[in-house]
């Protein structure tokens, strides 16, 4: 209905006022739908542990343990992951990180890695 009518009125004016009102309406168009991802609020992101965890890509660890790392050895009792790679994380109720000697590596919460 609202085509209809403004094909009707821009019909009515003529081509050259038909133009002018066309384009002016495009512009307008053109800055609404630049603005309005700023303008309109951004959706909720979901609870960290939602209630069907097939779902979600989020990563929850608990209750770990230790985690004990020697001789430049790695131990990881936690979440380890690259950049981006995953979503939210959590880990809670992890042990504690023990890392003895050079280029040993322990780690019992969460270890980003850059991406290669």
């Amino acid at each position: 209905m609202i085509v209809v009518g403004l094909v009707v009125y821009l019909f009515s004016v003529g081509l050259d006022e038909a133009d002018k009102v066309g384009s002016s309406i495009g512009g307008v168009i053109a800055f609404v739908a630049l603005g309005a991802p700023y303008l309109l609020p951004q959706p909720r992101k979901e609870s960290l542990v939602p209630d069907d965890p097939q779902v979600s890509d989020d990563v929850v660890v608990e209750n770990s343990g230790d985690a004990e790392a020697t001789g430049g050895g790695v131990a990881n009792a936690g979440v380890e992951t690259v950049d981006g790679g995953t979503g939210a994380v959590r880990v809670t109720g992890s042990g504690k990180a023990v890392a003895n000697g050079p280029g040993s590596v322990a780690n019992t919460g969460v270890r980003r890695l850059p991406r290669s």
